[in-house]
């Protein structure tokens, strides 16, 4: 509904006269005629699909329509996939329907004690008037359950599945809470009714990601959890309290509950226990103190309620993204909501290290794009338009009142004073940006004419370089000064060092030492240093080894970990028992990514640790904000090679794919499964980084048959790729269509072959703009710092007195808080844990088929699911590395040699589940009934120590839950939908339950 275009209100005597038109008279219709083509469907069709231009409907016959908003009202049917905007949901008293129907301002929602504008844009504007005829035909539909008949439907009470969890989160302090007055009457009143109720199993309140997580209860730790947590849920009045009055049967005045109607009625005696023990404890207030948490909960909290962030759609638990905003009730917030909202938002979704709020992603999504008042750069691309614009205001910090007042200010100015008290109340983790202030560049730089080596030709000795720290200083809006390049000092003398091969430089959040790999000459291995950024000390924590199977035993690529207490880089090394080992396309020194924990500038031999087990390379980590390990795959199979990027779970579950997974994909007719259309387009996707905003800088580039880069240096087109979009096809142009890949300056390089210019290592700076080596001519190898300017592509130099080198792989050197690792979480999407035998891991399907199309194919046109439903087994194999002294390439120009692990049957609803080997490649395979192939992955997958992993959802639910970013298994984006089951019933399937399979 958000792009409804603008139309004429419509009044109640016109609905009349469509009656009279439709019916022959005004209130009187045909036998036959359902209750909503009676008295809904002529409000819906001619408000929202009516006059020339249509919005919310569709071309007959067109596969990939698009209504606006996705939501079409020509049939019952079409309207009833959208049912997240015809019930009222979390904080929002109305329908989204009704909401934007009546445009914004005129409806109301209850927060903190007083009522505030729901401020809900609408294309299309008011297009019903608040307490019409229309709209009243339209709440009394809607509050009877938008049926066809009209009639509510039963909700009767939902049975869960699963077993209960004794997990409690890290941190919880139970002496909070086991020594108040309350808690033994919890224990002994409360908690038998919720186990006894099953509220505690795993598909309902047992899954951590729930609001209301509750754990068995079987001590006193887990009881004391449970206590705090229904607790979070108490209201006052304790007659609104979520605790109450979701349970509550809907006909006695209850709010809706996924899991049916527990209570039938307020004189239940179990209800009236849990209201008792309510009433006694009263409300936990979530701030405990902490005026920042305070102005949260105050300003900032209503603020995304009031905008529409929180819609089932949108950033709900259910919502198809990462921003998952946990929804309260009308007129409440639990302190649990309150937490993981604050949480989310500050750590994850905000960029603390920078001052202004529009670098972070829950900020940038939601600004316009280009907004022409703005001499910075501005929003990014969202399907929810610009929701924290201000008419008449431009989103600018400058433009933001010295003094913060909650009457007058703006969206924007909320969330950005709040910004503000989160940088003061963390002023020792973060760097002033002020103009005038210091700030460092640290970069590698090499001789005139010095070529760089590829991402995968780290062999290549290329010398005469030196990591250099440049001091600068910051401009206007935290721009970045030109730096003397004749200025600075060279670190990496300090470790010893001149003369040699440096590469890639990372800065720890603090700010004061730097990582990176070297060597001196040809005849060693890089090697992984730590430093200070003054120079002042340097140490080698990797100490050289001995050549492997004729092959040096290479540490690179390394990068601090976003809380300072570890490095990860990439390794020659080999597996266990291997040694070094070469890549099975370009027969190169094979990589796997390692860790270690680092003290200072030293590090824990003890903690090293293999993160990837592939047989090709894996190469350039990163970090995500929120603490997952990002890298450069190579993959290869017969006819494919592809460098993509992959991420992580930092406990090593969850290996998944990222970003520019294939150039050209298969399935863009799933009738016909040899079709393909580009995809990415590009074979190589490298230098893969986080922008503070969300969006992943990348460089994408060609490579020839033989695998070899078309481009000399890592040099390719700079890119922005949108994750929350979905993927990605070159050249579609449908309406409606969103990209989520933009080239950046592809007028002065492409990443083709013979493009005359390249870009390497892009990294966000504090403006907005991408700090990048570009060289305009890559057979030159000419690369210099550059700031680009994601708008138009423009170049501004970092660098004066170029002095006739060459400078690559700049960093800044500021200070970030220190932010968490990311380990999995149980019942999530493709989630799990390492809780089991490390030697194994156990991989769960609940619907293999469906999962297939994810592994194997990246348009949004379509799934061939009935295909491979001809499915009757899961066969995996191992993915042999190349033999250290015979490694001969086969008829497709690679070394290839599989050994079947063995094949589990699929269930009847398509689920299975095994137990494989972890810490190895395996390839997955769909057979049919006679052992034919049916569908097979052209890369490995590697599973974790003791992971334990749900991939995929089943085929009912993935509409709903895998439909928004990855497209309808249909097509159609009339089927994208929302459900409320998306974490309740994601995970369950005949295999969920049943003795996993032993492979081999």
């Amino acid at each position: 509904m958000s792009h409804m275009k603008r139309r004429e209100s419509f009044t109640t005597g016109a609905i009349c006269a469509l009656a009279l038109i439709a019916f022959g008279a005004c209130g009187d219709s045909p036998k036959g005629r359902t209750f909503y083509e009676r008295n809904v469907e002529p409000i819906l069709v001619q408000k929202c699909a009516g006059n020339t231009s249509g919005c919310h409907s569709t071309n007959e016959g067109d596969p990939f329509a698009i209504a606006a908003g996705n939501f079409d009202v020509t049939s019952f049917e079409n309207v009833q996939k959208r049912r997240d905007v015809l019930s009222s949901f979390g904080a929002y008293p109305y329908p989204l329907l009704l909401i934007k129907a009546v445009g914004p301002g005129r409806l109301k929602l209850q927060y903190g004690g007083e009522f505030r504008n729901i401020d809900v844009q609408h294309s299309g504007g008011g297009i019903i008037d608040v307490g019409s005829d229309a709209y009243f035909t339209l709440q009394s539909w809607l509050d009877n359950g938008a049926t066809e008949n009209g009639l509510r439907p039963a909700t009767p009470p939902v049975a869960g599945t699963g077993g209960c969890s004794t997990e409690i989160p890290a941190g919880f302090d139970p002496s909070q809470f086991n020594t108040l007055p309350g808690f033994d009457t919890f224990k002994t009143n409360v908690q038998p009714i919720l186990g006894a109720h099953g509220c505690n199993v795993s598909s309902c309140h047992g899954a951590p990601q729930s609001d209301f997580y509750i754990t068995c209860g079987q001590d006193e730790d887990q009881l004391a959890f449970n206590f705090s947590q229904a607790w979070a849920f108490v209201n006052n009045p304790v007659d609104d309290s979520q605790l109450l009055r979701v349970p509550l049967a809907v006909g006695a005045g209850g709010r809706g509950h996924t899991g049916g109607d527990q209570f039938d009625a307020i004189d239940n005696p179990e209800f009236q226990t849990i209201r008792a023990w309510a009433e006694s404890v009263g409300v936990r207030d979530f701030a405990n103190g902490d005026p920042n948490k305070q102005f949260f909960a105050a300003n900032v909290q209503p603020l995304l309620v009031q905008r529409g962030c929180a819609f089932q759609a949108c950033h709900s638990p259910q919502g198809p993204n990462d921003f998952k905003l946990r929804t309260g009730a009308p007129g409440f917030f639990s302190a649990v909501a309150l937490q993981k909202n604050y949480d989310l938002l500050k750590h994850e979704f905000m960029a603390l290290e920078f001052p202004d709020a529009r670098r972070g992603r829950a900020v940038a999504k939601a600004l316009l794009e280009d907004d022409p008042r703005l001499a910075s750069v501005g929003g990014i691309a969202h399907r929810g338009g610009p929701v924290l614009e201000t008419p008449g205001t431009p989103a600018d910090p400058a433009a933001c009142p010295a003094t913060f007042d909650p009457a007058t200010a703006t969206a924007f100015c909320t969330i950005q004073h709040w910004l503000d008290l989160e940088r003061a109340a963390d002023a020792a983790n973060v760097t002033s940006m002020n103009p005038g202030d210091p700030i460092r560049i640290v970069y590698v730089e090499r001789p005139a004419g010095s070529a760089s080596a590829g991402r995968l030709e780290f062999d290549e000795f290329h010398g005469g370089a030196e990591i250099r720290v440049a001091t600068t200083s910051f401009g206007a809006e935290q721009s970045i000064n030109a730096a003397d390049a004749g200025g600075g000092i060279a670190i990496s003398n300090a470790c010893g060092i001149t003369g040699g091969d440096m590469q890639s430089p990372n800065v720890s959040n603090d700010g004061t030492r730097v990582v990176f790999a070297g060597r001196a000459t040809a005849n060693e291995p890089l090697g992984i240093f730590i430093a200070t950024i003054d120079g002042a000390t340097c140490n080698r924590v990797t100490p050289p080894a001995p050549d492997s199977n004729g092959l040096k035993v290479h540490n690179f690529d390394p990068v601090f970990s976003p809380d300072g207490q570890y490095i990860v880089f990439a390794s020659t090394r080999g597996k266990p028992g291997t040694g070094a080992l070469k890549s099975r396309k370009r027969f190169l020194p094979q990589s796997d990514l390692w860790r270690v924990r680092v003290n200072g500038t030293t590090v824990d031999d003890s903690t090293l640790e293999q993160m990837t087990f592939l047989s090709n390379s894996e190469v350039s980590p990163g970090f995500m904000r929120e603490g997952r390990v990002i890298m450069t795959t190579e993959k290869a199979s017969a006819s494919f090679y592809q460098l993509s990027g992959r991420r992580m779970n930092w406990d090593l579950t969850d290996y998944h794919p990222l970003l520019a997974q294939r150039k050209d994909s298969p399935y863009a007719d799933p009738t016909n499964l040899a079709t393909t259309l580009p995809s990415i387009g590009y074979s190589s996707a490298t230098d893969i980084r986080e922008s503070s905003d969300g969006d992943f800088l990348l460089i994408l580039s060609d490579v020839n048959a033989d695998g070899t880069p078309t481009l000399p240096g890592a040099a390719g087109a700079l890119a922005i790729f949108n994750r929350s979009i979905g993927p990605f096809e070159q050249g579609r142009n449908d309406v409606g269509y969103l990209k989520s890949v933009r080239i950046i300056d592809e007028a002065s390089a492409t990443g083709r072959a013979g493009s005359p210019g390249g870009y390497r290592h892009p990294v966000a700076l504090p403006d907005g703009t991408i700090m990048a080596a570009f060289a305009s001519n890559v057979a030159q190898g000419n690369f210099d710092i550059v700031a680009v300017n994601p708008r138009d592509g423009s170049r501004r130099a970092l660098f004066t007195n170029p002095n006739g080198r060459v400078r690559v792989d700049a960093v800044l050197a500021y200070k970030s808080p220190p932010r968490q690792l990311y380990a999995n979480r149980r019942q999530l999407v493709f989630g799990g844990a390492a809780d089991q035998d490390p030697a194994t891991a156990i991989v769960h399907m609940p619907h293999a088929p469906s999962l297939f199309t994810l592994l194997t194919g990246n348009l949004r046109r379509g799934r061939p699911v009935d295909a491979f439903d001809a499915a009757r087994f899961l066969a995996v194999y191992l993915e042999q590395p190349c033999p250290a002294g015979n490694c001969t390439p086969n008829a497709n120009g690679i070394f290839e040699s599989r050994t079947l692990l063995g094949k589990a049957s699929l269930s009847d609803d398509g689920s299975v589940a095994v137990r494989l080997p972890s810490g190895t490649g395996v390839i997955l395979e769909l057979q049919d009934g006679d052992g034919n192939p049916i569908v097979t992955m052209s890369e490995e997958h590697q599973l974790g120590p003791g992971e334990r992993v749900s991939m995929g959802v089943p085929r009912a639910l993935f509409d709903g839950v895998c439909g928004g970013c990855h497209g309808s298994i249909s097509g159609r984006e009339l089927d994208v939908s929302i459900t409320p089951d998306a974490l309740t019933g994601a995970s369950q399937s005949t295999a969920a339950t049943a003795l996993p399979k032993s492979l081999p």
